[in-house]
Order: C-alpha cells, then structure tokens, then sequence
C-alpha cells in the first residue's frame, strides 16, 4: 500500500510538476507589494511626510478587497477556468506594482493603487492551488506546500532586491524594477505551464465514447450549497481568522515589534531576516507530513507552536538569541499552518466547489490579514507599545489549535458518490 502509494505520488509529480513550479511564481507574486513595503516605508515617509499608519493602510485595503471578493473570484475560477483567471490576475499586479512609481503626492492616489493591486490579489491563492487540489492526490500536502513556499521566496528576496534598487534608481525605480522582474519571471511560466483543473476521473466501466453528460461529469466533492451548509466550514474560516490575525499582527510589524523589546535596528532587521527561509522550510515538511497524517493535527500543532514567539518576547525582552529561537520556531510552525488551510479545504470540502469554497475560506483570511496589523498598530499609536498585541496573539492562537483539531477525519467523495 505504501508502495503503490510513492509510486503514485512519482507519477503525480512527473506529469504536473510544472503546474506547481508555475503556481509557486504566481504565489510568489502576489507577496510581493507586501513583502517590499517595509523597505519604501522611510522614503515615502521622507518625500510625502505620511504618517505610518497612512502608509500601511494600503496592504490593509488589499486584505479588505479580498475578504469582500475572494468568493467571487473563486466562482470566477470555477466557471472560466484558473489558467484565464491567473493571466489577467498576475498582468494586473505587475502592472499595479510598477505603477506605484507614479504616485505624486496625494494619499488618495497612493490607496487608488493599492486598489488595483487589491484586485488582483483577490484571486490569489484560490487561483494558484485550484488546479494543485484536482491533479495531485497521493502527493497534494507536498505540492500545496511547494506552491505557498512562493511567499517565503517572496519574504526572503524581495526586500534585498527592492534595497538594491532603491540604493540605485529610488524608491520609483524599485517599484518600476518589481514590477517588471516579477512579470519576466511569473508571466512566461504561467503562459507555458499553468493549466485549468484536471476532469473527474472517468470509471473503468464507462463506455470507450462517453455521452456528453458522462463527459461533463462533475469534479468529486462538495457543491457550493453543501459547504457553506457545513459546520466544518465555518470552522474552518474561524480557525484561520484567528490564527491569520494573531500571525500577521506580528509579522508585518516584526521588525518595529523586536524593537520595542529593546533590540537595536539593525539587530532586529538582522533577526527578521531569519523568517523567511524558517517559513520555506516549515512548509516543505508541513507538506511532507500532510500525506502521512492528519492536516487538521499539524495545522493545531503549528498554531500551538507559534505562540512561542510572543511569549519569548514577553518573558525574555532585549534577548537577541531568545528573539532569533521565536522567530525561527514561528517562522517553522507559521510554515506548516499555511498549507494545511488549504489542504484543509481541498480535503473536507472536495474538488467540484473548491474555488467558491476556499475563496469563502481566503475571506476569513483576509479579514484577519487586514484587521490584524491595523489594529495592532492603533493599539501601539494609543498605548506606544505592542505588549497587548503579543497578550492578545497567545488565546488567539489557542483557539485556533483548538478548531482547528475539531474538524475530524477527512470524508471520502469518491466512496460516497459510487455509493450515491
């Protein structure tokens, strides 16, 4: 059993890998207006005179166009297909990221362009794992993993390059050299490899020429009705708010958060650094362990294991050492529990609704990936410290890994709709 088990997942991997390379590009981008934000902060602040706050509210009018279209864009995905949905998706962000090089002043123009790329980030990552959930099966907790790795290679790389290009052509120059880099790389690897949802698999028994009914068999799973009637759903959304929210939060804001603990600049720059390749790794092995066991247990574990950081943080402040060991454990655990949301979704809620249902999913996500650094900075604005958002992070983690376990055992779609 195992045996027939690797080969299949050999099989899964040589006939699709490209699928997964194209797809883990694609993720890699719609990091990247995030991921480089941190590094034009203190120009734009120097030119324009904004506030921090200002400046940030544009990553969370990403997550809220999102959380208002992330269902739509996956009914879109569902009914035109994910290689349409992707191209336009990733032309438009390389376009709105290099357009970012035109704002003049106004704060109004700077969210305008936000809103673009908030557009196109509302199909992501529903796009991108659409197509992974229906051509892998033995190999999909590895392959889900790999995809999502895209934003870590995003975390890691995208502040050097845009340093690289702001120390040479400025703060427009870098947002003009992202936008055109990601569209060299992503685009021709989308336009080459990418591909819709593969068909239902067709039975032994059909007939050699199939009716057109038989033909237009629909994908095993749940329909859009069913899911969102489905207790798991609702847990499954609340699980990832409250373990995306209490992440985030600190993420997005790490390096100020390490240094209100009393770390210098450059130490806390330094151990930021170490999440990146902490949250790669973490989703190579959380993708591993996916097809050996149950998502659900990894995703509670990860989420118990991250609260790591904001408690070393608490008990241990102006440690580097002791910093650097939380940023790693959350970097690893945060790594896993991505994957296994998807994961999550593709297992319990089946292939045939995957779009509109993980995009419901996304929403939830959204939601906690724009209310999560907002508040967090409103609450350091008020209180001119980020200790209650570390507090707040700890219940907030623990509820997670509590729903996240509640889920139960995988159904099985193909068994019921034979039986059916």
């Amino acid at each position: 059993m195992t045996n027939d088990r690797a080969d299949s997942a050999t099989g899964e991997w040589r006939a699709h890998w490209t699928v997964v390379l194209a797809a883990a590009a694609g993720v890699s981008l719609s990091a990247v207006s995030m991921s480089s934000l941190g590094v034009m902060m203190e120009p734009l602040e120097q030119e324009f005179g904004w506030s921090r706050t200002e400046i940030s509210l544009g990553t969370s009018l990403v997550s809220f166009i999102a959380m208002a279209l992330a269902t739509v864009m996956g009914l879109a995905i569902d009914r035109l297909g994910a290689r349409f949905v992707a191209i336009a998706a990733a032309t438009m962000m390389c376009g709105g990221v290099a357009l970012m090089s035109a704002v003049a002043g106004s704060l109004w123009q700077w969210w305008g362009l936000w809103i673009i790329v908030g557009l196109s980030s509302s199909a992501m990552p529903t796009v991108w794992l659409t197509p992974i959930s229906s051509l892998f099966r033995s190999g999909r907790g590895l392959a889900v993993a790999l995809t999502l790795s895209g934003s870590g290679i995003s975390t890691s790389l995208v502040p050097i390059v845009a340093n690289q290009f702001l120390a040479h052509y400025g703060w427009r120059g870098a947002y003009i050299g992202l936008g055109a880099v990601w569209a060299v790389i992503v685009l021709p690897l989308v336009l080459l490899f990418f591909r819709n949802a593969a068909p239902a698999p067709r039975t032994a028994s059909a007939a050699p020429a199939p009716s057109r009914q038989q033909a237009q068999a629909p994908l095993p799973g749940l329909t859009a009705r069913q899911g969102f009637a489905s207790a798991k759903f609702y847990k499954l959304a609340l699980a990832a708010f409250f373990s995306m929210s209490a992440g985030v939060a600190l993420i997005l804001n790490l390096v100020p958060v390490l240094r209100s603990t009393g770390l210098t600049p450059e130490t806390a720059a330094g151990v930021a650094g170490i999440i990146g390749i902490s949250t790669i790794t973490g989703r190579i092995i959380g993708g591993w362990l996916m097809d050996r066991m149950s998502a659900g247990t990894i995703a509670a574990l990860s989420c118990a294991g991250a609260i790591a950081l904001p408690a070393v943080l608490l008990v241990l402040p102006g440690s580097a050492l002791a910093a650097a060991a939380g940023v790693a454990i959350y970097g690893l655990m945060g790594g896993a529990k991505v994957p296994a949301v998807a994961y999550l979704a593709s297992r319990h809620f089946g292939a045939r609704a995957f779009g509109v249902l993980y995009g419901a999913v996304n929403t939830a996500i959204a939601l906690g990936v724009g209310l999560g650094p907002l508040v967090a900075n409103y609450v350091y604005d008020l209180t001119r410290s980020y200790t209650p958002v570390m507090w707040t992070a700890v219940p907030f983690l623990a509820i997670a890994a509590l729903l996240y376990l509640s889920l139960g055992a995988y159904p099985d779609f193909e068994k019921r709709e034979a039986q059916a």
